[in-house]
């Protein structure tokens, strides 16, 4: 799924790199365990809602890893729903709710909010914090 995920989000992040190399091969690896899915297409109706299920219960090893393959196809198609984090050195992947969104976690997101906040208030090292005054001041 890493391989993929990174194919689906453009992601060539060092980070993102996978066991598997060969898109192809990740293919085949998760439509060969969809195949074993039992058909996905029930409704189910729960507190006033409708919602998508599994057609019927996995009992078996490859009709749950079918099951969970079967999602992976709809998560990985989704357009813009799967992004890579932007974190530094963050591996992570997760489904975008935000447009604005671009970390798998809030902490991310609050460091990188400190790091901005930082920067704007803090000169770098050797830049004048003063200015020199003015003839009105003096």
């Amino acid at each position: 799924m890493r391989r993929l995920a990174a194919v689906a989000t453009q992601d060539s992040r060092p980070a993102g790199v996978s066991a598997l190399d060969d898109e192809e091969q990740a293919l085949l690896v998760v439509n060969s365990a969809a195949s074993a899915s039992p058909p996905v297409a029930a409704l189910r109706l729960r507190r006033g809602e409708l919602r998508r299920v599994a057609g019927g219960p996995a009992r078996s090893l490859p009709a749950s890893l079918g099951m969970v393959a079967a999602q992976i196809v709809d998560l990985l198609t989704e357009p813009g729903r799967l992004r890579a984090c932007q974190a530094p050195g963050c591996v992570l992947y997760f489904v975008r709710d935000h447009p604005r969104r671009e970390w798998c976690s809030t902490t991310y997101g609050n460091r990188a909010r400190a790091a901005r906040h930082y920067r704007r208030h803090h000169p770098p090292a050797g830049t004048d914090h003063h200015q020199a005054p003015t003839p009105d001041r003096a």
